[in-house]
């Protein structure tokens, strides 16, 4: 969903209050009721499902794209209308911009059917997780990247441990800046640490660029200097 307000509440702009305490909320686009942790300064809230939208754009972009590089794939795909400076399809969006650079890169796998099984695991990560589970959900995205490859189930052996070990090497990096969160920031981090992995596990190897960041200045919480994508002289 696009309505103009790339940054907090995309109804009005207004900034969100988080609560401690779980409630039950009327999404203000399709008026479903459901458990929410967040709503902005006015009372607005908007579920996963429609802040997210339904991927279609995204996933088709990918399709097409010939990048080998995920980290200008992923700059890229956040540059599109419909997708915010923050939120839960940045969930989808990580699994999904890896699958298409490593089938660019060599990989043996069926694009289209990747990218829509990503999207749709994505999407089962609510929004906030990196706050109220303790699991950002780009280092989940990692996980599900890995799952995909290797055919992971919950009852797999050792495909099942090496998805573990992808999200926590990607929590690790991810936790060691700090909060708050990026979606932007926690995002790249995360694919940096799957590219290192891929390339060690399954020895193919996805060029990885590091470009200044372009979103800083939709992001009232920027760590600024103190996150390694903030542009040179950007203080």
């Amino acid at each position: 969903m696009y309505t103009g307000h790339e940054n907090n509440c995309i109804i009005c702009g207004k900034p969100l209050v988080y609560s401690t305490e779980t409630v039950m909320r009327e999404c203000c686009v399709c008026h479903k009721v459901f458990p929410s942790d967040a709503a902005c300064e006015d009372g607005h809230f908007v579920c996963d499902s429609c802040h997210s939208g339904g991927g279609t754009e995204i996933l088709a972009h990918l399709q097409q794209s010939t990048q080998r590089d995920p980290i200008a794939l992923f700059t890229e795909v956040c540059s599109l209308p419909g997708v915010h400076m923050h939120g839960p399809e940045h969930h989808s969006i990580v699994p999904c911009v890896l699958l298409t650079a490593y089938k660019n890169c060599g990989g043996d796998i069926d694009l289209p059917a990747s990218l829509s099984e990503a999207w749709t695991r994505g999407k089962k990560i609510p929004g906030g997780a990196c706050g109220f589970l303790g699991v950002c959900g780009a280092a989940a995205g990692t996980g599900i990247f890995i799952s995909i490859l290797t055919g992971d189930t919950p009852l797999a052996g050792e495909a099942w441990a090496e998805a573990q070990r992808m999200t926590a090497r990607a929590l690790n990096a991810i936790a060691g800046l700090g909060g708050p969160r990026c979606c932007k920031r926690d995002g790249r981090l995360a694919i940096a640490e799957a590219v290192k992995y891929v390339r060690e596990r399954f020895g193919i190897g996805m060029p990885l660029s590091r470009p200044a960041c372009t979103f800083c200045g939709k992001n009232s919480e920027c760590l600024r200097s103190r996150c390694p994508f903030f542009p040179a002289g950007g203080e």
